[in-house]
């Protein structure tokens, strides 16, 4: 993302009043501000975030589901269920982190799509850290 003609000063404003107007040196992945380098960072994967607090918890929900999934792939190693504390043995994978779980971990969601008009249903199973993702 390139910055426009129109974006020629940073995003942040502190008490609705006072503006940033440092030149912006780069773009937020998530909300397309431009930011300065006092406003925002720089990731190793080349991608740039602002620190709105929207932002910052986007990125921390990131970092946190890495995390998740990286201690759930531990415990599928050594076939136990992606659950922590959970001896339980393999049953089925979560359509969402791919990581196994036993029976009692993983619950049905659906998602609501259009197709030819008519309303349908595509169901999936999912664990417990996934299912808040989903409304039903």
């Amino acid at each position: 993302m390139g910055l426009g003609p129109g974006r020629q000063a940073c995003w942040y404003v502190r008490y609705r009043l006072f503006r940033c107007r440092n030149t912006p040196v780069g773009v937020c992945v998530y909300c397309g501000r431009p930011f300065c380098n006092r406003h925002g960072r720089f990731l190793p994967n080349e991608a740039t975030v602002c620190t709105h607090p929207d932002c910052a918890r986007r990125l921390a929900e990131i970092d946190d589901f890495k995390a998740y999934k990286a201690a759930a792939d531990a415990r599928n190693l050594a076939g136990a269920c992606g659950h922590p504390d959970c001896p339980g043995p393999l049953w089925g994978q979560c359509s969402r982190c791919r990581k196994l779980f036993c029976e009692d971990h993983l619950s049905e969601v659906y998602e609501v799509y259009y197709q030819l008009g008519r309303r349908q249903r595509r169901y999936f199973s999912v664990c417990p850290y996934c299912r808040r993702f989903y409304k039903t």
